[in-house]
């Protein structure tokens, strides 16, 4: 009953009357889970580009490759240094131009504020030969750079002088806590955007996301529920679904290795056996997802098969290690019962259908689970009340990189490293990996990375899929981003 009631109390915010007013067509109304909870350049910036009021220095793009954005070129000039040359004409909404001496500023304080840079760009010093180009050298390679500057997370290019003024073909023109109105840039150095204005509104129900489409009150919903797309999956006119075309979203779990009964890897390795990946894709999932055979999307050439479904040697794992079958359902040892707590968030409700799934799949080896949800992911997974948290993020992130999420969740000094990993010998190959400039040479330590993540229950990839958008009104043309570039200057009706 309170989920009903919060859903109406949802939807009455949403419609406000019977009748949807109609948009001008140059005006887009997008509903999505997140919340953009300010401008600040280095907390909130990985919105920015999402919102097309701002912009990095390289972009990753929907054809599986990263390419330069503000940057005119990015070159290596020895293995510890490269060449950033900006565009020429590049200028923030306030008129300033985006010059060599400002973006020093900026990298600055990134590195000094933003962990994720300072992890990534070792020892890194700047200098600025001219008034285009910036020289960036690090302690030791960073053969991944273009991609790390493509990264959301990373260096976002701001106006280090002015607050909120970003490159983008929008600027802000309102942001509280339910909506964020962006106006087209009269100044965007890349010409005029195709839209006049974008209203994004901040609805964490996923069932009034996808009615505000219905109803007429918004063109897109984002981040819609699996179990609500029947209807419009394969629908020729109205509302319907549309997808991006990389499957970059891969929903992780992540173990607590910190405390029991995830710091036992026969628990670790039975639980990645019960799963039933195919089930999960195909039934659970309603085939919108695709069945995951190991930690990298099957689409890249380094990509092992790792995973698999095998419930006798799950079994088999618990009884060698001492866990017995008990008239509780989940296995005893040590007086102490197997079960897991799971946590969900509200942002990706498919999260909680899968855990619901998982409930009955573990049960047939003896591990039980409690499903919790909470409102932050990442700030929960950050406590340690937990055992298993699904979370929605890729191992090569939203720029084809197989080496910082590496680092970043599964090395001891990774800045998202929640499940608390501390393995010297993956430590040693992901740093071997970060130096190692030919790709080649990469492809064995990618292998042996992927082996010993497998074999050691550090990951388990539950499900993958390409992003989901349900379209209406005058925009059933739009695709959604695979980079989560959801607003662009091209962005247009159609």
């Amino acid at each position: 009953m309170r989920k009903l009631l919060a859903l109406a109390l949802g939807i009455a915010l949403l419609t406000g009357c019977a009748s949807a007013p109609i948009a001008p067509p140059d005006t887009l109304r997008i509903v999505t889970p997140y919340k953009v909870k300010s401008l600040d350049p280095i907390k909130q910036g990985l919105w920015s580009p999402e919102w097309g009021y701002g912009e990095l220095l390289m972009r990753a793009t929907d054809n599986g490759g990263v390419e330069p954005w503000v940057l005119q070129r990015l070159e290596p000039v020895n293995g510890t240094q490269w060449r950033l040359v900006l565009r020429s004409g590049v200028t923030f909404s306030n008129g300033r131009e985006l010059d060599s001496a400002v973006l020093k500023t900026v990298l600055e304080r990134h590195l000094a504020e933003n962990a994720l840079v300072k992890a990534n760009l070792p020892g890194a010093k700047i200098e600025t030969p001219d008034a285009n180009t910036v020289l960036l050298s690090t302690s030791a390679p960073v053969v991944n750079l273009p991609n790390l500057l493509a990264d959301e997370q990373s260096v976002t290019v701001f106006d280090p002088q002015a607050q909120g003024v970003y490159t983008g073909p929008f600027t802000v023109s309102k942001l509280d806590d339910n909506e964020l109105v962006l106006a087209r840039n009269p100044k965007y150095w890349g010409g005029q955007a195709k839209l006049s204005e974008v209203r994004v509104r901040f609805v964490p129900d996923g069932q009034a996301r996808l009615l505000a489409v219905r109803t007429g009150e918004a063109d897109i919903a984002l981040y819609p529920p699996t179990d609500a797309l029947g209807s419009v999956k394969d629908a020729a006119s109205g509302p319907r679904m549309a997808t991006a075309s990389q499957p970059l979203q891969q929903l992780r779990a992540i173990p607590n290795l910190r405390r029991a009964p995830m710091n036992d890897l026969a628990v670790r390795r039975a639980f990645a056996l019960a799963i039933d990946y195919d089930q999960l894709a195909k039934q659970v999932l309603d085939g919108l997802y695709r069945t995951p055979k190991g930690i990298y999307p099957d689409a890249v050439p380094y990509a092992l098969e790792t995973q698999r479904t095998d419930i006798a040697e799950a079994r088999r794992l618990l009884d060698d290690a001492g866990w017995m079958h008990s008239s509780a359902g989940a296995r005893v040892k040590d007086g102490k019962l197997l079960r897991l707590t799971v946590l969900t968030y509200p942002q990706q409700p498919d999260t909680k259908a899968v855990a619901v799934a998982l409930q009955a799949q573990l049960s047939a080896v003896g591990i039980g689970v409690q499903v919790t949800e909470v409102q932050d992911n990442y700030e929960a997974l950050k406590g340690d009340a937990w055992d298993v948290g699904l979370s929605f993020d890729g191992t090569l992130g939203y720029t084809y990189d197989p080496i910082g999420p590496l680092r970043d969740f599964l090395t001891s000094q990774g800045s998202k490293n929640f499940g608390g990993v501390a393995d010297a010998e993956l430590d040693n190959l992901v740093s071997d990996l970060r130096t190692t400039t030919d790709t080649n040479a990469r492809t064995p330590l990618l292998h042996r990375i992927q082996r010993v993540i497998t074999d050691r229950g550090y990951l388990t990839v539950v499900a993958q899929r390409s992003s989901a958008a349900v379209v209406g009104g005058a925009f059933t043309g739009y695709r959604p981003s695979s980079v989560l570039h959801h607003v662009t200057a091209t962005t247009r009706a159609g």
